[in-house]
């Protein structure tokens, strides 16, 4: 029992050390009247184009889904990205890269 206390909190830190280690690409934001949603890539290895993650954050519902993952692939989950924001742009929704903040 104490072993398998220590194990699952040896995985929940592991997973939260991974999720503060990721690196997140700008989001593309995506609104369609008063709803916003927005669809990034994350990478969890710095310089590296894998392993990545396409994640789609549904503002006011206060969801975020991890869509697609790759870990040999390059390029797959930018694509897998790129033709989901097209996808919501057919469904009426218009999408834009987030703007990067200004060093004001």
């Amino acid at each position: 029992m104490v072993l398998t206390r220590y194990a699952s909190r040896l995985a929940t830190f592991a997973v939260l050390m991974l999720a503060a280690c990721s690196l997140y690409a700008d989001p593309t934001e995506c609104r369609l009247g008063e709803l916003a949603r927005s669809v990034e890539v994350v990478y969890s290895s710095p310089g590296q184009a894998v392993p990545c993650e396409v994640l789609y954050r549904k503002a006011a519902e206060g969801t975020l889904e991890t869509l697609w993952r790759a870990t040999n692939e390059s390029g797959y989950c930018e694509a897998r990205a790129d033709e989901f924001v097209s996808k919501l742009e057919s469904w009426g929704w218009t999408c834009d890269a987030a703007a990067e903040p200004s060093d004001s």
